[in-house]
């Protein structure tokens, strides 16, 4: 067995262009495995607004640094070790599945007969190498998948898979490219799968299937702590609002995708933020509460200040009036700036159009607080 992988490692790595697929192929796999569980962090960061493409860049390739951080020794050392394999086992596929081309032309064999028999409809023996290849290249999928989920023991399976693979690639590279195996029919060669691999693929199907749904259940619309806190950085330290009534005022002539950003009276406190942010999420499916009160498009800003001064009927000013008394900061904003004015309009919005209570105005004001600093600013002195 090692004498036959000896070889086929000799045979393969012998051309410099197989040692060059195979470094590709080992930071490939080892990348996706850094980025996949911040998949939604490099998703929000790529598509936000926030960032320069230079701050983008920056951002993106810290994530690297997890894998010293978010890996444990032995997951990295996993990870590590399966991308290793699937590095070589894929070298070894390129390999055979080329040579094999070759041998079929100079046999005169057409392109569709070749295809036909390296998934095994013409040779149950190399169909199954080739099956046996691809469950290995998804074991090492399926383990990349649910590394954010610690299935380390997955990482085990996909270690003895590409083990596997490899050992069938070898003995086919080491023997000779004459095939004595009887012409298959595909009934022939589902039976002439074996058990153990037929086993594997559908556990493997099950994982993988189970994997994509727990990742949606569990990350599918959140924004990670690591883009969260970027984006803080951001406004906390170079936002554009300001109290002013020239602020208020330039809103009307701004583009509609211009941002309004950052705090207005005190620096902003990442507690409250990040509080404040996980509450708004339960509004998430009301396009006119801004899910970041720090960040508002300018186009959102217009249409709420222009519900403002919109008539309430008594029973929906009582509502109103109870979120004046009882609201942090006794109103819409600390003071009379363009906060104060877009959420005042947002308020009537949500009682005219969604019947929010009283209640329901108190609480989205006081999750909207733009004023900075840790609550309330009326009883701040």
């Amino acid at each position: 067995m090692l004498q036959t992988f000896l070889f086929s490692l000799n045979q393969v790595f012998s051309k410099p262009r197989y040692i060059v697929l195979s470094i590709t192929a080992f930071i490939v796999v080892v990348t996706l495995a850094i980025w996949l569980p911040n998949l939604n962090f490099l998703g929000h960061i790529t598509v936000s607004d926030t960032f320069s493409p230079s701050q983008k860049i920056g951002i993106i390739s810290s994530v690297f640094g997890s894998f010293q951080t978010n890996f444990t020794p032995f997951s990295r050392a996993i990870t590590i070790l399966v991308s290793l394999l699937f590095a070589i086992n894929f070298s070894f596929f390129v390999y055979f599945f080329l040579r094999a081309a070759r041998f079929s032309k100079e046999t005169g064999i057409g392109t569709s007969g070749f295809i036909l028999g390296m998934i095994g409809i013409g040779c149950a023996t190399c169909g199954s190498v080739i099956l046996s290849s691809i469950l290995g290249i998804g074991a090492t999928a399926g383990f990349i998948g649910i590394l954010p989920l610690k299935g380390q023991e997955f990482g085990l399976l996909s270690i003895i898979l590409l083990s596997i693979s490899i050992y069938l690639l070898s003995k086919k590279i080491k023997d000779p490219l004459v095939c004595n195996a009887k012409p298959a029919t595909f009934k022939s060669l589902i039976k002439g799968i074996p058990v153990w691999i037929k086993l594997s693929a559908f556990i493997l199907l099950a994982f993988v299937i189970g994997v994509i749904f727990t990742q949606r259940l569990l990350y599918g619309e959140s924004i990670t702590k690591e883009a969260l806190a970027a984006k803080f950085e951001k406004l906390s330290q170079s936002g554009n609002s300001s109290c002013s009534g020239d602020f208020k005022d330039s809103i009307s002539k701004m583009p509609d995708n211009a941002r309004l950003q950052g705090s207005c009276c005190s620096p902003m406190n990442w507690h409250r933020y990040s509080e404040q942010i996980e509450g708004l999420k339960k509004y998430k499916n009301i396009a006119e509460i801004p899910p970041d009160p720090y960040d508002i498009e300018a186009g959102l800003a217009k249409k709420l200040l222009s519900g403002y001064d919109d008539k309430l009927s008594p029973q929906q000013q009582k509502a109103y009036d109870f979120a004046m008394a009882n609201s942090d900061e006794k109103g819409p904003c600390c003071c009379k700036c363009w906060r104060w004015y877009v959420y005042g309009g947002l308020a009537k919005v949500l009682i005219q159009n969604y019947n929010f209570t009283g209640e329901q105005i108190t609480e989205v004001w006081n999750l909207s607080d733009g004023c900075g600093g840790e609550g309330d600013h009326v009883n701040h002195k």
